[in-house]
């Protein structure tokens, strides 16, 4: 009998630690996409996180926030390599950024982990103030084709504090050696 109790007990402690694992991990809601846990509270069961919008991102390329690649729209190929937020305008606590990128060139661009975002001050674009030491890896991933559009989501709320302001996110890539910074604006009101 004592077995049986010390048994449910141990069970319920791991079950009480995944359970509040599983909550820390789940996405912030954000204005225009709220999430709902779905399941029953007096049974065991599966949760699963849905959201407004029925956005579910699995990454193509996790280690680097890439969402998607795909082949370059005709509107992007007499352009040069460039990258863009999808609003030029987002709210106060956004949590993520998507973030497309086209190369319209013949040559494969790689890139690695790192990114930042950069706040402007009136005079010049500094580091913006994160809520806690930011580390990258220093390595190189490539999508050995090219030209390209690529669609990074990068979850500014995780790693930032980003109060109303003008914004950017930057990114390095490299074609053949050649360094290629990016820039990608936008603003919080």
């Amino acid at each position: 009998m004592r077995t049986i109790i010390l048994f449910a007990m141990l069970s319920g402690v791991v079950c009480l630690s995944c359970t509040h694992k599983r909550q820390q991990s789940q996405p912030e809601a954000t204005p225009d996409k709220e999430s709902a846990i779905i399941g029953g509270s007096d049974t065991v069961t599966s949760i699963q996180v849905a959201s407004a919008d029925k956005d579910t991102v699995i990454y193509d390329m996790p280690e680097c926030y890439l969402w998607y690649v795909e082949d370059l729209p005709d509107k992007y190929k007499d352009k040069p390599v460039s990258m863009w937020t999808e609003r030029p305008v987002y709210w106060e606590n956004v949590q993520v950024v998507n973030v497309f990128v086209a190369n319209p060139t013949s040559t494969s661009l790689m890139y690695g982990r790192a990114w930042v975002v950069e706040q402007w001050n009136g005079k010049e674009w500094s580091m913006a103030k994160t809520k806690g030491v930011i580390v990258w890896y220093d390595d190189g991933f490539e999508e050995p084709k090219a030209p390209l559009l690529y669609c990074f989501r990068f979850p500014v709320g995780k790693y930032y504090h980003l109060p109303k302001g003008k914004y950017r996110i930057c990114k390095s890539f490299f074609a053949k050696r050649k360094k290629i910074e990016l820039h990608a604006e936008f603003e919080i009101k």
